[in-house]
């Protein structure tokens, strides 16, 4: 019963992450093209009303000198982008952690591992595990007392201040981010210990590196026949 109810809530939550992790990347991708966008326009009105001028003004020519300048003060007025994009990029990082132990994306050391007996890798694993955990533990608390101190100081967040954001609203993914990969990894602890997998579950860039050469392999193998054959 419980196992059921679990992983109907893993499923939703996994829709979550990746919904979450879809709007923080538009999120950065928009204020950057928008920032970057109205950076670059301006310099063109204030070259084409350069080209038109003559020795009197015309309104054509006050029209596009009056766009450059709104262009100019809106580019001024989003100096908090480079801001945002970092605070995004950060949420990202840690957010991510999790996402990356449940689909095996980070970079695993695990080519004498593999050598041994399966018992010898579970007991390995378990050892690996129980590192993991230790290590979250510690920066789980560590980044409460950090983002808690930030909390009693109310210190707002530099060029986000306009906005109301303080340090902590930024810094407050950091315990979440060590929470859920601690979530992770029990889970990954589960799966060891029923024996649906006798690793961590770790990328094998090795394996990853020896089937894309061999693909490659194949690829011009098939290329040498056809060419053969015509």
């Amino acid at each position: 019963m419980f196992i059921s109810i679990y992983q109907k809530l893993d499923k939703a939550w996994q829709r979550i992450e990746i919904f979450i992790t879809v709007l923080i990347l538009s999120a950065m991708t928009f204020v950057t093209f928008i920032y970057t966008m109205l950076n670059n326009l301006y310099t063109p009105f204030y070259s084409l009303a350069d080209w038109i001028s003559g020795d009197e003004p015309s309104k054509l020519e006050d029209f596009l000198l009056d766009t450059g300048d709104m262009m100019m003060d809106l580019a001024s007025s989003m100096n908090w982008s480079n801001r945002f994009t970092a605070a995004c990029f950060a949420w990202l990082i840690f957010f991510c952690m999790s996402y990356g132990v449940r689909i095996g994306g980070h970079i695993g050391v695990d080519a004498l591992v593999k050598v041994f007996h399966k018992k010898i890798q579970r007991t390995l694993a378990y050892i690996g595990l129980g590192a993991c955990l230790l290590y979250g533990g510690i920066m789980l608390i560590a980044s409460l007392d950090w983002v808690y101190n930030f909390y009693k100081l109310g210190t707002l967040a530099e060029d986000l201040d306009r906005f109301g954001i303080r340090r902590w609203h930024i810094t407050i993914i950091v315990p979440i981010g060590f929470t859920l990969l601690i979530l992770r990894y029990l889970e990954v602890g589960y799966k060891i210990f029923t024996h649906q997998q006798d690793m961590l579950g770790l990328a094998d860039e090795a394996k990853d590196a020896l089937d894309e050469i061999a693909n490659a392999e194949h690829v011009e193998l098939a290329n040498s026949i056809q060419q053969g054959v015509k």
